[in-house]
Formats: C-alpha cells, sequence, structure tokens
C-alpha cells in the first residue's frame, strides 16, 4: 500500500511540475525592437540534462533522490545592460542568464546573491555555487535571472553599495527590464507571465528592496507572482543599535563596517573622517588598508564612545536619517511573501524577519509568513530556505 501511495505522490508532483506548454511557432516573425536597459548578450555555456544532473548531485543543493525533477538541459548567457549608480549616472551592469533549453513557455525567477567579496563570485563570470543554484532551478523549468549588483562584472571600477538599499533595488529592476527586452529582441515566446523574486543574505535584503520599489512605483510594468526572502538585514535601524550596545566580539564585525563605511560615502549628510566612528588604531588601518583589515571585534572598544552614544540617544540624526534610509521592512506586500530566518542566526540577527513579519501584519497584510527555522544559524539555515522556496513557487507554476 505504502508503494502505491509513493507512485501516487511522485505522479501528482510531476503534474505539478510541468510548465505550460505553448508553442512559440511565432518566433520567426520579423521585426525589429529597439531595447533601452538591454545592451549586449553572448552565449557562454550550453548543459545537457544530464550534466545539470551530476551537478545537481555533486552541489548538494537538493537530496540526491530529487534529482529527477532535473527535467531539461540548459543555456546560459551573459548579459550586459545600463542602470544608474548609486549616485545616479548611468552605469553598466551585467549579470547572468540561465535558460531551459526547451520551447515551452517558462516562468522568470529573479535570484539575488549573497555577500560575496571577490569578482570571481559575480554570477556573470559563472564560476560560483550561486550559478549552480540557478542551473538546477532553471533545469526544473525556470528562466533565471542573476543580476551581478553595481560593483562586480561589467561594473567592477565601482565601490559595491553593499547592503544599500536603493542601488540595489535599482540594479535588480533593470536588470530584469533588461531580460524583458532579451525575449523582445529574440522574438522569443518562451517567457511566461509569472515572475518570481528570491535571495539569502545580502541577497534577502535585496530581494525585499527590489520588492518594494516594484510594487510601490512600477506596479503597472510588474505582476510579481511570489517571493521568498532569507535571513535578510531589513531593519537596519534595530541592527545598528544592536551592534553598537554590545560588549562582546562579533565574528562578523568587517561586514558591519563594511555597511557603515558605505553608508558614509554615499550620504551626503555624512562623509565624516573614519575617526569620528571608530577608535586608533582601526580608523587609521581601516582607512588605510580597506574594511577588511585585522580589526578589534568588540564594538564597545571599535567604536567611539561619542559614536555610540549618539546612536543610543538618538542625537546623530544624520547618521540615522542614513540608516532608517535603508529599512525595508515595515509596509504591505500585495504579492504572496515568504521570510525565512534561522533564530540562532549571529550574522544576521532574527528580529531583522520578525520585525518584519510583525509591522506587515499590523499594517494589514494577510499573505505573509515567517517560517522560523529552529536552532538554525545563518549557514545552516539556507538548505530549509532553499527547498522551502522551491515547495512554495512551484505551488504557483501550474499547467492552465
Amino acid at each position: 500500500m505504502n508503494n502505491i501511495n509513493n507512485i501516487i505522490v511522485r505522479f501528482f508532483l510531476i503534474i505539478c511540475f510541468i510548465p505550460i506548454i505553448i508553442s512559440c511557432s511565432d518566433k520567426d516573425k520579423d521585426f525589429e525592437y529597439d531595447p533601452i536597459y538591454l545592451e549586449s548578450y553572448q552565449e557562454v555555456y550550453s548543459l545537457s540534462r544530464e550534466n545539470v544532473v551530476s551537478q545537481f548531485t555533486e552541489a548538494g543543493l537538493f537530496p540526491p533522490e530529487y534529482s529527477w525533477l532535473v527535467r531539461y538541459g540548459v543555456k546560459a548567457y551573459r548579459i550586459e545592460y545600463n542602470t544608474i549608480s548609486p549616485l545616479g549616472e548611468p552605469t553598466l551592469a551585467s549579470g547572468a542568464l540561465i535558460i531551459p533549453d526547451n520551447t515551452y513557455h517558462f516562468p522568470l525567477l529573479s535570484i539575488q546573491h549573497g555577500t560575496i567579496t571577490h569578482e570571481n563570485s559575480a554570477p556573470s563570470n559563472f564560476n560560483s555555487d550561486f550559478n549552480d543554484f540557478a542551473n538546477i532551478f532553471a533545469s526544473m523549468g525556470y528562466i533565471i535571472i542573476l543580476p551581478d549588483y553595481i560593483g562586480y562584472g561589467a561594473s567592477s571600477d565601482i565601490m559595491h553599495p553593499y547592503e544599500h538599499r536603493e542601488s540595489l533595488a535599482t540594479t535588480c529592476r533593470d536588470m530584469i527590464r533588461a531580460i524583458y527586452e532579451y525575449f523582445e529582441v529574440k522574438n522569443d515566446s518562451r517567457k511566461s507571465s509569472n515572475l518570481f523574486l528570491t535571495g539569502y543574505s545580502e541577497g534577502g535584503f535585496a530581494t525585499m528592496a527590489t520588492f518594494q520599489l516594484m510594487q510601490e512605483q512600477h506596479s503597472d510594468e510588474f505582476s510579481i507572482t511570489a517571493v521568498t526572502v532569507g535571513a535578510g538585514a531589513y531593519n537596519k535601524t534595530n541592527f545598528v543599535e544592536w551592534i553598537v550596545t554590545a560588549y562582546e566580539p562579533m565574528l562578523y564585525i568587517n561586514s558591519y563596517v563594511w555597511v557603515l563605511d558605505v553608508y558614509n560615502s554615499i550620504y551626503s549628510q555624512l562623509q565624516r573622517p573614519l575617526n569620528f566612528y571608530f577608535n586608533e588604531p582601526w580608523a587609521t588601518n581601516i582607512a588605510t588598508n580597506g574594511v577588511f583589515v585585522e580589526i578589534e571585534s568588540n564594538p564597545s572598544i571599535l567604536f567611539r564612545s561619542e559614536f555610540i552614544e549618539g546612536i543610543i540617544k538618538g542625537t546623530d540624526t544624520d547618521f540615522l536619517t542614513a540608516v532608517e534610509d535603508n529599512n525595508c521592512y515595515s509596509w504591505i506586500p500585495h504579492s504572496p511573501l515568504k521570510l525565512y530566518h534561522g533564530n540562532n542566526d549571529k550574522y544576521v540577527p532574527y528580529f531583522n524577519s520578525s520585525d518584519a513579519y510583525e509591522a506587515m501584519i499590523d499594517l494589514g497584510a494577510s499573505n505573509v509568513e515567517l517560517v522560523t527555522i529552529e536552532n538554525g544559524t545563518h549557514e545552516t539555515a539556507f538548505i530549509d530556505y532553499l527547498m522551502g522556496t522551491f515547495y512554495f513557487f512551484q505551488s504557483f507554476n501550474v499547467v492552465h
């Protein structure tokens, strides 16, 4: 009896995973489309279904027994597109596009990557776990969009605006626009009307920021089907207070210093010398050698007491206003949203997701869910987020 039940369940899952099958017979029509955002595209590789299955097994992103979900080979492209820098200047950015190698209609899935510190890890270099992850999702029936963000790929000569809400959202939005244009330029009708967004860590924050931007400013342009975010820093105001009031060493202190340095560079009301924030010798060391230099990891020792006091008492309004500009947790999503977070996360504290959930519910949101991963750390909670995202999105990806 159990075997029969297993067969029935598997058959049901397979049926649910079949994408919309519509002929692309119109793709040979002759017409010219002049893109605004799309600058160039170049095929980088093509993988057979068997190649993807092998990658699926080796990467360990899903249990091996789920390899039967891999249905297609994939083709990968490097995309360059037009956007704007954090200072509002026209900028050429880049990313990866991965398409199932089939003529069916497929939904779009924009995946915003987590923190990277080296150019080699940018998606458009096709040399990171993000690309493996994307290949697998594409092989299951999604057109995958992977923005590099400003500071990597084609824009590697610009400082990466780490955890800067506006520029991350703008860059991701413009890549999605460029991908829409790609399908127009190619006269390729494989793109369905469904659009999903997801990301983990910095990618979770970038996804939430992009979601909010697209809903509030471009609702006539984008129709977002569903969104998942994992372990993002959505409540920057509480996060900053949590950091500066700590009295113990923090393993990820350099990442927090990176965020501060970015905000100090971008916001015109700041642009202060680093010895305004940090005690010596660390202020000079950071200024000379960058944010990833070895520094004191205890915030109560690293930061100047006057700076800490300005945060706690709320008197440093210029800095607090800049931080508040990067909050993206208190608004009402119109599309279904799931937040994933481990409650033992020492890098991006759990309150970022719980604060967002509570704020959204208090404002009247009815389609938001918080998935708490018990005892999950920033690293271990990723698999739960990944599997949860897959099943959540598949519930919308049905034949019609």
